[in-house]
Order: structure tokens, then sequence, then C-alpha cells
């Protein structure tokens, strides 16, 4: 049996939730940002900056695998209304952590970023796991979502 419904929120609430938790979801990028313009990153900016938005990649990616399990376990169905916003934001943030290690870590130097990927381990699950969240980004429009059929995606 799961928790009693505390919250079951009507369109209006659910439209106003949805622009809260847009609204928080980016405030990690607004932080970096502040710190930037502040010059407050440390005695190594682009290291803070990698590994900050790698750090928030990671939140937002468990917040999202989180949901389902939430919702089955509480009866909130309108949790599943939020996933697919949170895993956007989870790959908009794997997006930048990527473009500042290619860009301003390493350069687009090919050959060291390829180097890289081979020595280090933890480079190469963070590859991996950004060709894997690509397809879920790349279908999770709404008309993708009406193509594959709601159910499947």
């Amino acid at each position: 049996m799961g928790w009693p419904v505390v919250f079951n929120p009507n369109q209006r609430q659910l439209a106003a939730l949805k622009t809260a938790l847009f609204i928080a979801c980016l405030i990690p990028l607004a932080r970096l940002g502040w710190g930037i313009w502040n010059e407050q990153l440390g005695a190594n900016p682009i290291e803070f900056i990698t590994r900050s938005l790698g750090t928030w990649t990671l939140n937002f990616l468990l917040v999202t695998l989180t949901v389902s399990p939430l919702r089955k376990l509480t009866g909130w169905h309108w949790l599943l209304r939020l996933r697919r916003m949170l895993g956007l934001f989870a790959f908009f943030y794997v997006v930048l952590h990527l473009t500042t290690y290619l860009w301003l870590d390493q350069f687009f130097d090919w050959q060291a970023i390829l180097k890289d990927i081979l020595k280090r381990p933890f480079i190469t699950v963070g590859m991996s796991a950004f060709v894997l969240l690509v397809p879920l980004a790349a279908t999770s429009n709404a008309a993708m979502i009406r193509r594959i059929g709601g159910r499947r995606w």
C-alpha cells in the first residue's frame, strides 16, 4: 500500500510547480555565472566549472531516476509529468559539462581527448553515459513520444 495522497495538483498548480522547478533547475547555472562574474571560482576555474557541471549532471540524472520509484511508493502519479523536464535538464548539464571539457579544458585537441578517454576510466564512463543520453533527449519531444508511443517511450 502506498502513502496517502497528500498533494494532487490540478492543472494550474502543476503548471506553477513546473515553472518553479524550471527556475530551480537553473540555479546551479546561475551560481556558476555569478562565480565567473565575481571571479570566485578558485585557482583553477575551468576545473571548478567542469566538476560542478558534472556533479549537477549526476544529481539531475539521479533525481530523474528517482521519480518512478517515488511515484510507486507514494501514489503521486503527477510526478511523471516532471520527469521529462528533469531528464532534459540532466542532458542540458551534461552537454555543458562536455562542452567545457572539450573547449575550455582540451581546446578541441582530439588526440589528447582520445588519449584522455582511454587513459582515465571515469572519462570513458562519462562519454559512454553521454552517448546513452543522446537518444533519450532526441526522442523526448512530444512528436517523437507520439510517434514511438507513450508507453514504449
